[in-house]
């Protein structure tokens, strides 16, 4: 019976090697302790997954992906990550030139973090971050580590936290300011929920309009029983925060974003002290440059909102991310590090790594 099953798990692994998702799977580098890099072609299936309903739980989510995936050699996958403190933050500006620029930090546990580029078949390419903890492979799961970890890093496309498309749309899921949690129930409507939601418009949505017109024709779900919104800018400078309370999508333009609620009938809930000091640093940083900001200012922004371990009682911010929207670009610095960068193109196999880490 072992040599049966033995032979099984090659067969399954030369399958995994030769089709799309095995050769996605060998691309999966390291950039930096716990920060990794995929290239996936096409979409790993998340169209079909669209085409069947979505799903309205990470559960449900995570059986579709085992499905997909065949996860036999390692079971049903769990999206299940570590709920921690958080203290996220969301800026859009425009630079000299016109161009839309958006700053974004990622305050969470210590988490291990996937960039993934996706370019799908029927879809915008992209370049989006996913909390890799998410998807319940354990503590020690390493995606660079033999070709089944590679090959399960794949359904990282499912659960990304933020993330940029060749458009210049730029979506970013924080935490809002309650327990409040999402879960619309519109018998004619497929399904979503909040991370594969940032999935759909990265792939489908050219512009802030077009992206609030497709979370239209979903129920959302929120992810990990929390309430969630989305800030979503575009390449012309629109950006809006869009909330759900009471099932209700409610849309709200602002430059900024936290994690207290900005729609009127839940205004300030969810406001602490770190909150409010965030929001309050990005303002004047927007103001104090009439609301333009080249990259370098973007980034100063966005690290004087920076949460730091010993001021909070998580791991501070995980990275933070500026974004050229023009250029479909996206600028990394991670675990508060200054002294080097990433920077990855939507439309393009161009990348920059600047700096040494500190």
């Amino acid at each position: 019976m072992k040599n049966y099953i033995l032979i099984a798990l090659c067969v399954l692994l030369a399958s995994c090697q030769l089709n799309e998702l095995g050769e996605a799977g060998k691309t999966v580098r390291e950039l930096n302790t716990d920060l990794y890099h995929i290239t996936v072609m096409d979409d790993a299936g998340f169209e079909r997954y669209l085409e069947q309903g979505g799903a309205s739980s990470t559960d449900e989510m995570g059986e579709y992906i085992s499905d997909y995936l065949s996860c036999g050699p390692w079971g049903k996958l769990k999206c299940a990550p570590r709920v921690s403190g958080f203290a996220c933050s969301a800026l859009a500006a425009k630079n000299a030139l016109g161009e839309a620029v958006t700053g974004r930090n990622y305050d969470w546990a210590p988490c291990k973090t996937l960039i993934i580029r996706c370019l799908p078949e029927h879809g915008y390419a992209s370049v989006a971050t996913a909390n890799i903890d998410f998807l319940g492979f354990g503590d020690d799961y390493d995606p660079t580590d033999g070709i089944i970890n590679q090959y399960k890093a794949t359904a990282a496309v499912y659960v990304p936290m933020d993330g940029i498309n060749e458009k210049g749309l730029v979506v970013a899921d924080l935490m809002a300011g309650d327990d409040e949690s999402t879960n619309q129930k519109d018998a004619s409507k497929p399904n979503i929920t909040t991370t594969s939601s940032i999935r759909l418009l990265l792939n489908h949505a050219a512009d802030v309009d077009e992206a609030l017109q497709l979370l239209e024709q979903y129920n959302m779900h929120s992810d990990i029983g929390r309430a969630h919104h989305l800030f979503v800018s575009d390449a012309k400078g629109q950006a809006v925060c869009v909330e759900w309370v009471n099932n209700k999508m409610i849309v709200t333009e602002s430059r900024v974003l936290n994690n207290h609620y900005l729609c009127e009938e839940k205004k300030g809930i969810g406001s602490g002290e770190l909150s409010l000091k965030h929001e309050a640093t990005l303002l004047k940083a927007y103001s104090e440059h009439n609301g333009i900001l080249s990259g370098e200012q973007m980034a100063d922004a966005m690290f004087a909102a920076i949460a730091i371990p010993e001021e909070c009682d998580y791991g501070g911010t995980q990275w933070t991310i500026v974004y050229n929207q023009q250029q479909g670009s996206a600028t990394y610095y991670w675990r508060r590090d200054r002294a080097k960068s990433y920077t990855f193109f939507a439309g393009s196999e161009v990348e920059v790594i600047k700096g040494n880490a500190s």
